[in-house]
């Protein structure tokens, strides 16, 4: 259980404490549909946690990247505007 319990990071507690709360809420509700996405959500958190996928980990939607202004900037002299009148 020790070492169970060591395994836990920040990111899979709390994807856990989502999941349960879902879990809670289709049980407390009836509701099937509440209840197989709290579900999806337990087993997202632990395959995530073990192969460390996931938007907390390091693969998130968008990674800032150091330099990235500057060369936006060197770009926009290139551009060519035309006036409309």
């Amino acid at each position: 259980m020790q070492k169970l319990l060591s395994k836990i990071d920040f990111t899979l507690a709390f994807r856990l404490i989502l999941s349960a709360a879902m879990l809670y809420t289709g049980y407390q509700q009836n509701d099937k549909t509440t209840l197989i996405f709290g579900v999806f959500l337990a087993v997202y958190a632990i395959i995530g946690n073990k192969y460390k996928v996931g938007c907390g980990y390091n693969s998130c939607g968008y990674t800032p990247r150091y330099g990235v202004k500057k060369n936006q900037k060197e770009n926009a002299k290139d551009i060519d505007y035309t006036e409309i009148k």
